[in-house]
């Protein structure tokens, strides 16, 4: 035994557990992945305000041989590390819950660094347990439900265990992980939010929290969705989301009916439907009421409507060239669009992001030929942005990049070749395409005539954040462009 390790177990677990603020990075590493784990919700952004453990779920680690040692009561769940210790927070509305069937289950782990193990062993709440007080030693019983032997030997990067869930559990429960390693004094420590159904409803108490009401049809691509309250705050964690995927499926007898069943199928605090004789919670066509158990800590539950977005007309422009001279001072734009519906079309002329000229068509659907005339042109980039509003209220538009140069050779108002820019290879003209640009993306930019090339990692990022109203990196403008651009010669 090293020095190191002769050191440690020469100090008392409780002054050990008090020196270790942060994960051994020298030992295993892994999380409990199926059903998952707090933390690893918390990566996967399903828990929130959950801290650092969002970028490493794999480093709960503390001593070994819970529950004679280990993490000291209320921060098992942060294996006793100060960084972790937002996981330490518990109410019975604090956490996203898995649900699974008493019995026969799968707990998987996965391994980010596999070292030699011990055992792997598997607590749970007591059916006396207190879900809105810290996690102690006495909330969990004192013999593992499930127990794995692993004989000093190198586990692999994923590993499932199958357990048998007590049949007498029901409802919110923890189930607390550790995987004992074999060459350290330390563990690892997952816990686990779950709603367990056992079948057994004899002794349930249910209190009418809100409604699913009728009268109202909805069409393909709406959502309706359950928000549910409980302490003056809403339950994300407990939300059911119905999406209307049929045209029957959205006529009000019928989406009532397929909300309360799939509230029924996915919650177990929650059920919806009427009392039948019997006191059963059985789910019918139209009005639903939405019961929730007497001890969820669940006051109300409402409904909300997320509207599929109306579609779109066809809508093209054609007949716009990217250069053009002035003649006789002016200039006249003559373009077609063709739409598939009636609708209000604008066309504005911008110069240096400032509109210069503009001008709306009404059009039936169909092909329109329409003319924008701009008088007392100058040379210069422009940007011609044609948009419509259709006659169901949706609206797109369509931009085009102009070059005008002053009268020289060619035919007047006919389009010739602008001023070659200092390099004719740029993969767009700043801002257009803007989501688009990564590493090595060139722009040119219309407000200098120069070009510009996108800096790679960790640079690259600063490309894409410009807006009007933001232009701190745009290219050769911006106050800090040159730290997202290489200016090209």
């Amino acid at each position: 035994m090293n020095i190191l390790h002769k050191t440690l177990l020469a100090i008392s677990p409780l002054a050990l557990a008090m020196l270790l603020p942060v994960s051994n990075t020298a030992s295993a590493h892994g999380y409990i992945s199926k059903p998952e784990s707090r933390g690893y919700l918390c990566r996967l952004r399903e828990n929130a305000n959950c801290g650092n453990v969002v970028y490493e779920p794999q480093s709960l680690e503390g001593l070994d041989r819970f529950p004679e040692s280990g993490p000291v009561d209320g921060h098992i769940a942060s294996a006793g590390l100060r960084g972790f210790g937002q996981l330490d927070s518990q109410s019975i509305n604090r956490w996203t819950k898995r649900h699974i069937k008493a019995g026969p289950n799968e707990f998987s782990w996965t391994l980010t660094a596999a070292h030699s193990s011990r055992d792997w062993r598997y607590f749970i709440t007591k059916k006396s347990w207190n879900p809105n007080s810290p996690l102690t030693r006495d909330q969990f019983e004192a013999v593992p439900f499930c127990e794995y032997q692993s004989y000093n030997k190198q586990p692999p990067r994923q590993l499932t265990h199958l357990c048998n869930v007590p049949s007498d559990r029901s409802g919110y429960h923890i189930v607390l992980g550790v995987w004992d390693v074999a060459d350290t004094p330390m563990s690892f420590y997952n816990v686990v939010d779950v709603m367990i159904d056992n079948g057994d409803t004899s002794n349930v108490s249910w209190q009418d929290v809100g409604d699913i009401g009728t009268g109202r049809d909805l069409k393909v691509g709406d959502k309706v969705k359950t928000r549910v309250f409980g302490d003056s705050k809403e339950l994300p964690s407990l939300q059911t989301v119905l999406e209307i995927t049929t045209t029957e499926q959205g006529l009000s007898e019928n989406w009532t009916l397929a909300l309360a069943q799939k509230i029924n199928e996915s919650q177990s605090w929650l059920q919806a439907g009427q009392l039948n004789e019997d006191k059963n919670i059985e789910p019918i066509s139209g009005r639903n009421e939405i019961f929730a158990q007497s001890n969820s800590g669940i006051s109300s539950v409402e409904l909300a409507f997320e509207m599929a977005p109306l579609p779109k007309p066809n809508f093209t422009v054609s007949g716009l060239a990217h250069n053009y001279v002035i003649k006789d001072g002016a200039i006249s734009f003559d373009f077609a669009i063709n739409i598939s519906t009636k609708a209000v079309i604008s066309a504005t002329l911008n110069k240096s992001y400032n509109s210069v000229q503009s001008k709306t068509y009404q059009v039936d659907a169909g092909q329109s030929q329409l003319t924008l005339d701009y008088p007392h042109a100058q040379a210069g980039h422009y940007n011609l942005v044609i948009s419509y509003v259709a006659h169901n209220g949706t609206t797109d538009k369509k931009s085009f990049h102009l070059n005008i140069a002053e009268q020289s050779t060619g035919t007047p108002g006919e389009p010739v070749p602008p001023v070659t820019p200092p390099n004719t290879d740029a993969d767009f003209i700043f801002p257009e395409n803007l989501s688009s640009y990564k590493a090595n993306t060139i722009v040119l930019q219309p407000k200098n005539g120069k070009v510009y090339q996108c800096k790679p990692w960790p640079y690259n990022g600063y490309c894409v954040q410009w807006s009007e109203g933001s232009n701190q990196y745009e290219p050769g403008v911006g106050l800090y462009w040159n730290m997202a651009w290489i200016e090209l010669k």
